[in-house]
């Protein structure tokens, strides 16, 4: 600790912090009411406070966290003094913390979004935590970075599924920022793919193009199944822009990288689950957006099979909506009214409000397009305001 260092200089910064006046605080001194000229002379340093007692007390009044004071289990200015020097607790929270976060990734991919939100909901509260309570050298463990910017992803991830889009862009470039102190070109491919995919939703084309190109650049240093997952994505951005050639290049070679990639349904030390049924999705989306859509239809057969093998619900869920658009750019309008029916079914076995919401988007676009009249696209309707209970 710094010499120049004592209690009241946290002391003022905690009062600060919660706008507790140097009057207030004296009226709520530990033990007794003590008066406004003490808490000065403590704030100045001119009255050391040593009783521990206090200091614990002053702490719970000031939500200052205990390590402040020396106090905690882990003490970052004397560990040596500690069991294991302290790190034996840290780090396996951080196993619990890990451990947790594989679950909940696995779970957003087989259970219904509200499992997978409450998973996420202990995770950043638990972080929440750590970032209030840890002392500085721990928040900047490699390791402890590491898990933040994992969490930050699927708490983005976790803002998309509920359409929060700006919310899920905030916390991409927060794991930009988090994998930029790691180093490491794992975590930065991954932060700048989400980000670049969350721009081409916004519209911003050229940026999402050109981020993603970024992120694929990056993926060169890290392994095949996040080099698999960097293209489809990329594929992705060239198709919604009308770049057939390089959009077909782009998913071959996702679909080359997956392929010689040990399929796997457990665990996954990379958090990225990504498989041979997600590149299969990128390029169901994709055919419709370069004027193929009879190819997304031709596909429904194998990927809905490999879908079922790989037990994939989440992406279950997804996949009518892109049989829905085929057959309306097709003018099957009965057929692209049932896909949107069945998207609106998966949508509730899930519980997947923002697949829900799509599955109206869909419709009102087959209304708008002067299909109100015909029977599958009634039915749809009324079962689209059965499930938003009007």
């Amino acid at each position: 600790m710094n010499n120049d260092y004592h209690h009241g200089i946290t002391i003022k910064e905690y009062c600060q912090k919660r706008a507790m006046s140097q009057q207030a605080l004296a009226e709520r001194w530990p033990g007794k009411p003590v008066n406004l000229r003490y808490v000065q002379y403590v704030e100045a340093g001119e009255k050391q406070i040593a009783d521990q007692h206090i200091l614990r007390q002053l702490s719970e009044i000031l939500d200052i966290p205990l390590w402040q004071f020396g106090l905690s289990a882990y003490n970052p200015y004397r560990p040596e003094s500690l069991p294991g020097r302290g790190e034996r607790m840290h780090q396996e929270t951080l196993d619990v913390a890990e451990s947790l976060l594989q679950q909940t990734w696995r779970l957003r991919q087989i259970a219904p979004l509200p499992e997978a939100e409450r998973s996420a909901r202990h995770l950043s509260n638990l972080f929440d935590y750590f970032l209030t309570y840890l002392p500085p050298p721990a928040l900047l463990e490699p390791r402890f970075l590491a898990l933040h910017a994992q969490i930050q992803r699927l708490l983005g991830v976790m803002h998309v599924e509920r359409k929060q889009y700006d919310e899920a862009l905030q916390c991409y470039i927060k794991m930009n920022q988090i994998a930029e102190q790691l180093g490491e070109p794992y975590f930065l491919t991954l932060a700048q793919m989400n980000i670049g995919v969350e721009l081409e939703r916004a519209g911003r084309k050229k940026e999402a193009v050109e981020l993603l190109e970024k992120a694929r650049d990056t993926s060169f240093g890290t392994g095949r199944e996040i080099a698999a997952l960097v293209h489809s994505y990329l594929a992705r951005a060239y198709a919604s822009d009308g770049d057939s050639l390089r959009f077909q290049r782009a998913i071959d070679t996702a679909q080359t990288l997956i392929s010689r990639l040990k399929q796997n349904s457990g665990h996954d030390e990379n958090h990225v689950f990504y498989s041979l049924s997600s590149v299969l999705a990128e390029l169901s989306y994709g055919y419709p957006e370069i004027g193929e859509p009879r190819k997304t239809l031709d596909l429904q057969e194998n990927i809905t099979k490999q879908i079922r093998a790989e037990h994939n619900t989440r992406l279950y869920a997804w996949i009518p909506l892109d049989w829905a658009r085929a057959y309306l750019m097709l003018n099957e309008i009965e057929e692209s009214a049932n896909a949107g029916r069945e998207l609106l079914h998966r949508a509730g076995d899930a519980q997947a409000p923002h697949i829900i919401s799509r599955a109206e988007e869909h419709l009102i676009t087959l209304e708008e397009a002067g299909y109100t009249e015909v029977e599958e696209v009634q039915q749809f309707r009324n079962e689209v305001n059965q499930a938003k209970g009007e």
